[in-house]
């Protein structure tokens, strides 16, 4: 680990690592597709209304949105960038890196808790899911950080002799912000709740106190929805047709799980976890360690309440889970991390050889963003979009409705404003429309209809009118 006067150094090595893992060549491999588009999207109606958004992101495993608070945190950047195709990565790598830096600065005092974090920002930039999650920007990704300041707060709170309070509130607020962002890290926060419980049961219920503030404040866009619409999104979630969660055998949630979080296969996943419950035994037998302690006992129990979700296992998930392992790898002695580090370079090059992070998208973004322009100055009229693509199962072509809108096109949302356009425009990408054979849910809302012309933009991107 670098000495304490080398620090700063390696900082600011790490934050120029992470931004290039983040930003190179991502002007022609960032994949601006369905949830970039959702979230663009809404800025843009955000702007042209006047109106901030209530609800946030909608979930993938329950019939209820998250908190608009993630809209509310990407609009100033998308403002201040003058609608960059970028602001939300901006974003995200602003959040990651001012909460690194003042996580420095607060544990100036704390030697081993600055160490911690250094390495946890180093698998933080290496981890293959944080890159691609890092690239493709939506609200999981904002997860992480969130945890990182509830659990090094809340551990400074349980070490210190004479606590203070705003350390509990910033725990408490931090952990309610994380599922704000992503309901998936519900486990994590019952884990905080457990752990509390059984540390120091005499702040469990102030502690309790501030996170039921917080998640009340971080949630009352929401809140506010319900009361408007008579409690719409809590009748679905309760009455409502659930998602199917397809594949969630707990064996199924193991292999996602080790194959999202740790890069393998659950044999060797299993394997590295024994030895590091080796080695956190012998690291805690020679000296006994709080921060050690705590961030093993957090892992464990969120790994198990992880496990026993009754949902499929995605990529997302992980980001509730894996901080809480690299914080338990942070405090292994020095020679057990290495021999962690090790496995962790072998299995993170092989997952980096493989997804090939900096590889063209399929559609440059300023392929996209030309066919958009170059459609919306011969369309004026009102117009429904839908998207027919051979790589993904997605008609609702979130990205197109957005790059569209801002390209000058008259965009409205089937769904909502049905019967408001006479116009359905097909985008194809790399696929085929037959009309009349072609069949899915955008379609049959639109009704009958006649294949008016076809708008060619390139060889694998063309887009079919069709009119009533």
């Amino acid at each position: 680990m670098p000495k304490i006067r080398n620090l700063y150094l390696v900082a600011f090595l790490l934050s120029l690592i992470f931004l290039w893992t983040r930003f190179y060549k991502i002007d022609t491999s960032l994949l601006f597709f369905n949830d970039i588009g959702r979230d663009f999207l809404a800025l843009w109606k955000w702007q042209e209304s006047g109106k901030p958004p209530l609800l946030g992101p909608q979930t993938s495993a329950l019939p209820f949105n998250q908190s608009a608070v993630y809209f509310y945190l990407l609009y100033p950047f998308y403002l201040l960038s003058s609608h960059s195709p970028y602001a939300s990565l901006i974003a995200y790598s602003a959040f990651y890196l001012i909460s690194f830096a003042l996580g420095l600065y607060f544990l100036r005092f704390y030697p081993r808790l600055e160490k911690s974090l250094l390495l946890v920002f180093l698998l933080i930039t290496v981890h293959p899911q944080y890159i691609i999650q890092g690239r493709f920007i939506w609200n999981p990704s904002f997860v992480t950080p969130c945890i990182l300041i509830a659990f090094y707060s809340l551990t400074v709170y349980l070490v210190q002799k004479k606590p203070t309070k705003i350390l509990l509130m910033v725990s408490a607020f931090f952990i309610a912000l994380a599922t704000a962002f992503s309901y998936s890290a519900a486990p994590t926060l019952l884990a905080f709740l457990f752990l509390l419980l059984w540390r120091r049961r005499q702040v469990f219920l102030p502690y309790l106190a501030y996170l039921i503030a917080s998640l009340g404040l971080l949630n009352l866009p929401t809140l506010f929805f319900e009361l408007r619409h008579g409690f719409l999104l809590s009748k679905m979630m309760l009455f409502g047709e659930k998602i199917d969660q397809g594949h969630n055998f707990f064996l199924d949630r193991l292999k996602s799980l080790s194959e999202f979080g740790f890069s393998t296969t659950p044999s060797w996943a299993i394997l590295l976890l024994l030895f590091i419950a080796l080695f956190a035994f012998l690291s805690h037998k020679r000296e006994k360690n709080l921060f050690l302690e705590h961030s093993s006992w957090l892992f464990l129990l969120t790994l198990i309440l992880t496990l026993l979700m009754p949902v499929s296992f995605h990529s997302h998930y992980i980001f509730g889970l894996l901080p809480l392992f690299f914080l338990l790898i942070s405090f292994l002695r020095a020679r057990y991390i290495y021999l962690v580090a090790v496995f962790l370079y072998v299995v993170f090059l092989q997952a980096a050889l493989s997804a090939n992070y900096f590889a063209p998208a399929r559609h440059s973004l300023n392929d996209l963003q030309s066919c958009s322009e170059n459609f919306c100055e011969k369309y004026q009229e009102p117009l429904f979009i839908s998207n027919q693509s051979k790589y993904h199962p997605y008609h609702n072509a979130m990205e197109f409705q957005y790059l569209m809108s801002e390209a000058g096109c008259r965009v409205k949302d089937i769904n909502t404003e049905n019967g408001q356009a006479s116009i359905l425009a097909v985008v194809l990408d790399d696929d085929i429309y037959e009309h009349g054979k072609t069949s899915y849910y955008e379609l049959t809302l639109f009704g009958e209809s006649t294949e008016k012309e076809r708008f060619k933009c390139s060889e694998t991107l063309e887009i079919v009118i069709l009119e009533k």
